[in-house]
């Protein structure tokens, strides 16, 4: 007896089958919730594997969207058709092909001319036989790109001192005050203690805050030519120059402030020696764009922190709407009284394309931005139609038909974004995008009602690029004086840009004619109100002084 219980001491007592089936379904569960974390996690390699090794183009091809719809066969019969459409549709295409037009693009036509001809030599135009004459019956011509190295030269300007005094054996009395001493009065200049010319300081302040050149790879280049300019020379000149515009600067701002609507963005860099802060600390460059008409601005504002305070305070008394992005910190500016706070596509349509780039299943990804290139695509079409050359030009035309066209396809896509909510796992990239779409909604939708704004907020992006490529190079800022002074020196070279003007010589015919410009006409220096066709000066300056510095033997 004492065996036989010894015997089954060690094993498990029999489960009934409720305590069996319950222990079933908790492991199977546990299971399901594993497979979850490892589908989870695997795709969150996926994604940040994409984002440091993928291609940084979010535009996804016909191929890509048809090779990720070849394994999702359950997804695409999970939907019923419509009453009245077919289970299969066959379509035979014939593809077509353009071909490359052979041989290199014609060089610009703006480009100086020199032409050089080759003739045949004299002797075989005499060794033509009596009776035969040479008739020229065409050419044949190249072209080719010569360059003419920087060349930098020194204006040494002369004035002539005179005083007054009797001639020789004159028998004037000498004058009892001191003799009176006569000179030219000097040139009006922007900074009258520089060597700078406003050439000089439009090639420095356009090689950094728009070709991205650090003051010291500047320094360097001008040694090459003899030149010796320090880095904190050109940082002293960028942040006087900055000071001289502040009033161009405020008239941009009354400018921007007043437009019917506005895009707007920000970015992280480092700046050193702020007060109270550690010199790790980021701080944040702002940028506003709008406008109205052809008057077009890009704002630049440099604020210590990304908090909302800030742009709230700036867009105190603003009126119309706003476009933005998803961060938390606009949330408070949109509820203010008198604007319309707009979301913006773009970013929402990055998150189902980078949903799409992680997923094994890219179906439910792909529909999403097929609806989206939708909008986009009505949106082109429209903006061609109705602001192209040949349109009217009729905002309130546009914003009708505008909102007749897309509002379907919204509506199709919002009832897709509910149903799939309940499909996928709200912690997957495709769960996280539809989310972040569906919270947003009411603001996405907002750009329909202004016919100036795009789905996107693409322009303040673009307009802050130049910032982000410039602070990959010179890393931080020496200062919260040059970071202010940077912020007024981007705000005008983009703001040249957006109006279509080149930003050198639009630059350098500000400094030049800001000296001698009184201050209730200043106005007349807004990027807007400058004549291309005034630039000529300039370049006519640059070719009389290349001429006259060149020695001439006796």
């Amino acid at each position: 007896m004492m065996d036989d219980m010894d015997s089954g001491a060690g094993e498990p007592a029999p489960l009934d089958l409720e305590t069996a089936l319950a222990q079933n379904a908790a492991l199977r569960c546990e299971v399901l919730t594993l497979r979850q974390q490892t589908a989870q996690q695997q795709e969150e390699i996926r994604i940040l594997k994409e984002r440091q090794f993928g291609r940084k183009t979010e535009k996804l091809s016909a191929e890509d969207l048809a090779q990720g719809r070849l394994f999702d066969e359950a997804e695409m019969l999970s939907t019923p058709p419509k009453d009245g459409e077919a289970y299969e549709t066959v379509r035979i295409a014939k593809t077509t092909y353009t071909r490359r037009k052979r041989g290199r693009k014609p060089l610009s036509a703006q480009l100086a001319r020199v032409e050089v001809v080759l003739d045949i030599g004299e002797d075989e135009k005499q060794a033509v036989p009596e009776g035969y004459e040479l008739v020229r019956i065409g050419q044949e011509t190249g072209e080719q790109v010569h360059e003419i190295p920087q060349k930098y030269v020194v204006i040494r300007t002369v004035r002539p001192k005179y005083i007054v005094k009797p001639r020789a054996g004159s028998r004037l009395p000498k004058p009892a005050d001191p003799p009176r001493i006569m000179v030219a009065p000097a040139p009006a200049r922007l900074l009258p203690r520089s060597i700078a010319t406003p050439s000089l300081l439009a090639s420095v302040i356009v090689g950094k805050f728009c070709d991205a050149l650090p003051f010291y790879r500047q320094e360097r280049m001008f040694s090459r030519f003899g030149l010796d300019i320090s880095r904190q020379d050109m940082a002293n000149w960028a942040i006087a120059v900055a000071h001289k515009l502040e009033a161009l600067i405020g008239l941009m701002k009354r400018e921007l402030l007043s437009a019917p609507f506005l895009h707007c963005d920000e970015t992280p860099f480092q700046v050193m020696d702020e007060e109270g802060r550690k010199n790790t600390a980021l701080s944040y460059m702002w940028v506003l764009t709008g406008g109205s008409g052809t008057h077009r601005v890009a704002l630049f504002r440099y604020n210590p922190t990304r908090e909302a305070d800030f742009i709230s305070s700036f867009l105190a008394s603003y009126e119309g709407f706003l476009q933005t992005d998803g961060y938390d910190g606009y949330l408070a500016i949109g509820e203010k009284a008198g604007i319309t706070h707009v979301a913006c596509w773009a970013h929402a349509r990055r998150r189902f394309v980078e949903a799409f780039k992680a997923a094994n299943k890219k179906g439910s990804a792909g529909d999403a931005i097929a609806y989206i290139k939708e909008m986009y695509k009505v949106e082109g079409t429209l903006r061609e139609k109705h602001f192209g050359e040949k349109g009217a030009r009729d905002a309130d035309d546009f914003t009708r038909e505008r909102k007749g066209l897309v509002k379907p396809i919204l509506a199709a896509f919002k009832a897709w974004l509910d149903t799939k909510a309940q499909e996928v796992l709200p912690k997957s990239a495709l769960g996280t995008a539809i989310s972040y779409t569906r919270d947003l909604w009411p603001r996405l939708i907002r750009y329909l009602d202004c016919p100036w704004l795009s789905p996107d907020n693409n322009e303040a992006e673009r307009s802050i690029r130049p910032f982000t490529i410039g602070r990959n190079n010179w890393v931080l800022s020496g200062g919260p004086r040059g970071a202010g002074a940077s912020a007024d020196l981007y705000s005008l070279i983009e703001t040249i840009k957006l109006n279509g003007m080149e930003p050198y010589f639009a630059l350098r015919h500000i400094l030049t004619k800001l000296p001698e410009t009184p201050p209730d006409r200043i106005a007349g220096l807004l990027p807007w109100n400058l004549d291309p066709a005034a630039f000529h000066e300039l370049i006519a300056e640059d070719a009389r002084i290349s001429l006259a510095s060149i020695p001439i033997d006796p």
